[in-house]
C-alpha cells in the first residue's frame, strides 16, 4: 500500500508516496450530519522525515470538498497572528526574559531552537506565557522529531495548494488564552526556569503518543493518552476539561452549524487527543444523536 511520507517536502506541500505494506485505516472516523459527510482525522502536531501514514488518509482528503482544522489560517500567518496577540505583552528593554534567564537556561533554549535563533530573541521581549507556549510546542525537537513536519500543516499546505476551502474550529484567540497567564516578572521567570529543564522529561513522555500514532495502534495511544492525563489528578483533570472538553463541545456544535449551512463532504484534521478521555468528539457527537463509525467499516 502506499502511504503519506511526513517529510520535509511537507515544507514544498508536495504529495509524497511511498511503497509501504499494508497497514491500518489510521486515525479516521466518519458520520452523517444532516446529510453532511465528515471524515474526522486525528493527529498529532508534529512529525519525523521518513515516518508514513495510510493512504486512507488521503483518500478521505481527496474526497473532501471542504477541509477543516483547528485553525483556519496557514502557519506563517498564524505565527505573525501569535506575535500581534503578543504585543499587548511587550516588555521593557530592562525586563527582557533573557536577562534574567541562567545561563545553563539559556544555552539549553539555545540549542532547542537551535536554527531559530531570531525567534527566540523575539519570544524574550514579552511576558513569560509566549515563551513557555514555544517550548512546549518545540520540545518534540529533543527525542528527534520536529513540529515542522506535523500533520496539520501537511495537509493544510496541501489544501492550500489544491484551493480547498478551509474552515478553522477555533480562532487564534482561543487557543492563546490557554497560555497566557499574568504574574510577576520574578513568577515568569520561574515558570520559564522550570519549563526548560522538564522540557526533555515531558518530551520523553510524549514520545508514546507520537510512536503510538504513527504505528496506528489505537489502544496504546489511548493507555499512553490516559497515562499522560492522569484523571485522578484534580489539577489535571481542570486543565483537560479546559484544553479538551470546553473545546470538543464546541467543535460539535460547529460540526452541526457547519452541515446546515454548508453542506457538502467534509476532511476534518484535529489532535488525537480530541478523540480520546471523556467527552471526546465521538461521545459528544453519538450523545447529540448522530452515529460515527471507524474508516474501517464503510
Amino acid at each position: 500500500m502506499k502511504a503519506i511520507v511526513l517529510s520535509i517536502l511537507f515544507m514544498a506541500c508536495q504529495q509524497t508516496m511511498m511503497a509501504q505494506t499494508e497497514t491500518p485505516a489510521g486515525f479516521l472516523w466518519q458520520v452523517n450530519i444532516n446529510g453532511s459527510e465528515f471524515t474526522m482525522a486525528g493527529s498529532v502536531h508534529t512529525g519525523k522525515i521518513g515516518l508514513s501514514l495510510p493512504q486512507t488518509y488521503l483518500n478521505a482528503y481527496m474526497q473532501a470538498d471542504i477541509i477543516v482544522f483547528e485553525l483556519k489560517d496557514d502557519f506563517k500567518t498564524l505565527k505573525k497572528m501569535i506575535f500581534k496577540y503578543a504585543e499587548k505583552d511587550s516588555l521593557a528593554e530592562d525586563q527582557y526574559l533573557n536577562k534574567y534567564l541562567s545561563q545553563e537556561s539559556r544555552d539549553m533554549l539555545s540549542e532547542l531552537f537551535k536554527g531559530k535563533e531570531d525567534k527566540l530573541s523575539r519570544y524574550f521581549h514579552h511576558e513569560g506565557w509566549l515563551l513557555n507556549m514555544a517550548i512546549s510546542s518545540m520540545k518534540s525537537r529533543l527525542i528527534g522529531y520536529d513540529p515542522e513536519l506535523s500533520v496539520d500543516k501537511y495537509f493544510h499546505d496541501m489544501a492550500t495548494k489544491d484551493k480547498k476551502e478551509i474552515v478553522g474550529l477555533d480562532q487564534i484567540e482561543t487557543q492563546l488564552k490557554l497560555f497566557d497567564f499574568e504574574v510577576p516578572l520574578e513568577t515568569q521567570v520561574q515558570i520559564i526556569e522550570s519549563a526548560i529543564h522538564s522540557a526533555e522529561q515531558q518530551a520523553l513522555t510524549e514520545q508514546s503518543l507520537f510512536d503510538t500514532y504513527f504505528s496506528q495502534d489505537h489502544e496504546a495511544f489511548r493507555e499512553a493518552f490516559y497515562e499522560m492525563m492522569n484523571f485522578e489528578d484534580p489539577q489535571k483533570v481542570s486543565m483537560y476539561n479546559k484544553v479538551f472538553v470546553k473545546r470538543n463541545k464546541a467543535w460539535v456544535q460547529k460540526l452541526i452549524e457547519l452541515s446546515e449551512t454548508r453542506p457538502g463532504i467534509y476532511f476534518m484534521v484535529v489532535g488525537s487527543g480530541h478523540y480520546f478521555g471523556p467527552n471526546n468528539l465521538i461521545e459528544l457527537l453519538k450523545k447529540e444523536g448522530y452515529q460515527v463509525i471507524t474508516y474501517n467499516s464503510l
